[in-house]
Order: C-alpha cells, then structure tokens, then sequence
C-alpha cells in the first residue's frame, strides 16, 4: 500500500512538472529573450544553434513574426507530431491568437543557426483612426499593422515624416538610418533591428553594394 502511494506521488510530481514546463510563456522561454520593450511592442529575438530545442511555450498575444535565416527546422505542438519546415529569408507573418493560443517548442535540425524574431503586439497607436500607408510596397495589412518589404530599389533615401510606431527589421544588407531632427544615425547589418517613435522624421539609405531587404511594421 504504501509503494502504491509513493508510485502514484510521483507520477502526480512527474505530471504537475510537464504541466508547469507546458505554462511557460513565450517572453519566458530562454531562447526567447526580450530585447526591446515599449508600450507598443516586446520583441523577442530568437537564435538557436545548431542541436538546440526550446522548451514548451505559450504564444497568446498577437505577434508578427519574421524569418532571417535559411534553416531546417521542427516543430512540436503540445500532444501532436514533430513537422519539419525550412525557414526562409524575409518571411512574416501575422498571427492573432484569439481563441487560438498555441503552445509548441522548436527545434534546430540544421547545421547553421535559426534566427527568428517575434513581436508581440501590445498596444495599438490610433487603431480607428484613418491614416495613408507609407509609399513603399505593402506585404500585407490587418487591423494591428501594416507591413513592408523593401529592397535596394524601393529605398531611394526620401524624407519619411511623421508615420505611426515602427519596427525596422533588416533581414539582409546594409543601411543607413538617420533621424534629423534629433540627428541619430545608425549603421544596421542584416540581423539588426530598432524601433522607430511616432512623428519621428527619418531616412533610410543603403550603405553597401549588395543587396537589400528590410521589413518595416507599422503599428495602427
């Protein structure tokens, strides 16, 4: 009788860990650490290694995310089946998470590293009110953001004034930022990001001789 007690202690210990590891949120996760938080955003810039798997995590809040790297990768929601994917360069998307939460973890299958950012959305700016996107090409468009892909054409180093809350994410390339009239500059490299203040009057010029493509996530 009491073995049968202490099997069935454990296996209530055993279950009550799996639950706990099950609850971790996203920003939580260690592979997943904020590196920039506003009243807007909280981006979590994720890399991991070759052999690397994250643990169990809960995403709830609607996110943008985006892809730097070319990986082989997989992927295990919770009671289901591992799926392999391979990242690509320069994807995002969009996911809302209403009634739809999703608690998975990850795996790098590959042999170079998996970059990926996830940005959660916290706060609109003025989500009802009309505005006109910005002149650049839009990759797609929802009641949270509005997003753009740029290239080396597309960015012709014009004055942009006033837009909403940004994220500027460069997957690839180099630029040049430049915010006159605070007069901050910054160098980016394919990888870096960096957060854009409403009413902010900047510009965006390339600084090398490859190729480029930015993401830039407009808040609404």
């Amino acid at each position: 009788m009491r073995r049968s007690l202490r099997y069935i202690f454990l296996v209530f210990i055993c279950f009550l860990s799996l639950t706990a590891t099950a609850q971790v949120q996203v920003s939580k996760e260690p592979f997943h650490p904020p590196v920039l938080e506003n009243k807007y955003i909280r981006l979590l810039n994720v890399w991991l290694q070759p052999g690397d798997t994250t643990q169990f995590h809960i995403h709830s809040t609607p996110s943008v995310f985006l892809h730097f790297t070319k990986t082989k990768t997989a992927a295990q929601e919770r009671g289901k089946t591992w799926i392999e994917d391979i990242s690509v360069p320069g994807k995002s998307w969009y996911r809302s998470f209403v009634n739809d939460t999703l608690i998975h973890r990850v795996a790098n299958i590959d042999t170079v590293p998996f970059h990926v950012t996830d940005i959660e959305l916290l706060s609109g700016y003025q989500p009802n009110k009309e505005f006109s996107p910005l002149p650049f090409p839009v990759l797609y468009e929802n009641e949270r953001v509005v997003v753009y892909q740029l290239t080396k054409e597309s960015l012709r180093g014009e004055m942009i004034t006033g837009p909403r809350p940004m994220v500027a994410e460069l997957v690839a390339g180099e630029l040049k930022y430049e915010n006159l009239p605070t007069n901050d500059q910054r160098s980016l490299k394919g990888g870096d990001f960096l957060f854009i203040s409403q009413g902010a009057n900047f510009h965006l010029s390339p600084a090398g001789n490859g190729p480029v493509l930015l993401i830039l996530i407009e808040i609404r």
